[in-house]
């Protein structure tokens, strides 16, 4: 079988991007030919001979095992302009974000049936909502993340879609429930989106420290290179890294005691899911997305979203109450293993061939 995805950007790091080159790296080991496409990066051309080169060009290849945080087995292929000429024949055709799905919209028949592999409600959030709304409504078959996002595709566009809730690659990230921190480590992300709440997980965590002073925030993200203005804004200084490879942030998950995710909503949410295959237990914000692991008070803490006194609530709870840390931790990695992506790979093989 012919794969082709699309997606809109490859080098930021992101739960999305790791499943979708997840998706691909172990399609092609089952004997599918898969090609990587990328949209064109925006360019703002200042002559118009440098805009007609363009036609010329051919798409930037970046050769497998290029990506630092991720041992990509497919070259990704960078488009230099939005043209289907680039667009091999293909059984399937994959979309992985609104853009690329209205890039395909007009493709020819041959380049492959087409499906929406929808990774987040980008309507909500995105600068260009309405052009993203549109993109849901559009004839391809839909494939979804989480229970959450199929009733958003149900309930606002009127579309059906398969769930294939994505895996933890446990190869990469396992670890223990066994914590022997005399400080306690808290986990979280950083991301410039207000949507991420890394505003609220700091207010969050502030609540903390004058019952629990010995607790240590640490951060990661690939945002910012030089931390001193998080610094600035939270009023203290915490651990920083900046984009950890996959060892990296491995260790990083098996050293927390506690992951904290203060999104208002998440298509899925993989650094939660991947913290809790680590053996950290998770306080999290009701996202939608954690519907399917994060059960209140049996595999995690849950709250409001944007109500960052609730979630810091749940935060000292687990920090005074180490046996209900442990329970959570015990149980929310159970349900991570419950997920399996050798059963994702077929099913979706499966759905290709259901609907080709």
């Amino acid at each position: 079988m012919k794969i082709t995805f699309m997606v809109n950007q490859y080098a930021r790091i992101s739960g999305g991007n790791r499943a979708l080159f997840e998706y691909a790296n172990r399609l092609l080991e089952k004997d599918c030919e898969v090609r990587w496409f990328v949209m064109p990066p925006r360019v703002k051309w200042t002559r118009p001979l440098q805009k007609l080169r363009t036609f010329f060009d051919e798409p930037t290849i970046e050769p497998a095992g290029k990506v630092d945080w991720l041992a990509n087995k497919i070259p990704i292929e960078i488009l230099p302009r939005k043209s289907e000429k680039w667009i091999p024949p293909a059984d399937i055709f994959i979309a992985t974000a609104w853009q690329t799905a209205e890039f395909a919209k007009n493709l020819a028949p041959e380049k492959g049936r087409k499906f929406y592999f929808v990774q987040h409600h980008e309507s909500l959030w995105g600068r260009y909502k309405n052009q993203a709304a549109q993109t849901y409504r559009l004839p391809f078959k839909k494939i979804v993340i989480s229970t959450w996002l199929k009733e958003e595709m149900k309930t606002h566009y009127g579309q059906s879609a398969d769930v294939l809730v994505t895996p933890v690659n446990r190869e990469v990230f396992q670890g223990t429930t066994a914590r022997n921190n005399d400080t306690p480590r808290v986990l979280m992300l950083h991301h410039d989106y207000d949507w991420k709440g890394f505003a609220d997980g700091i207010a969050a965590f502030r609540q903390t420290q004058s019952e629990k002073p010995s607790a240590k925030l640490v951060v990661f993200g690939e945002k910012l290179k030089d931390p001193t203005p998080l610094f600035r804004d939270a009023g203290f200084e915490f651990e920083y890294h900046y984009r950890p490879t996959q060892s990296d942030l491995r260790d990083l998950y098996s050293s927390a005691d506690i992951y904290l995710c203060p999104s208002w909503h998440e298509g899925l949410g993989m650094p939660p899911m991947e913290a809790m295959s680590c053996g950290s237990a998770l306080v999290t914000t009701d996202t939608g997305g954690s519907w399917d692991y994060a059960i209140h008070n049996e595999t995690a803490l849950v709250s409001p979203p944007k109500d960052p006194e609730s979630l810091g609530n749940n935060l000292k709870t687990l920090l005074h109450d180490e046996g209900l840390r442990k329970r959570l931790a015990e149980n929310g990695k159970k349900k991570i293993e419950e997920l399996d992506w050798d059963a994702n790979c077929d099913r979706l093989l499966n759905i290709f061939k259901e609907n080709s």
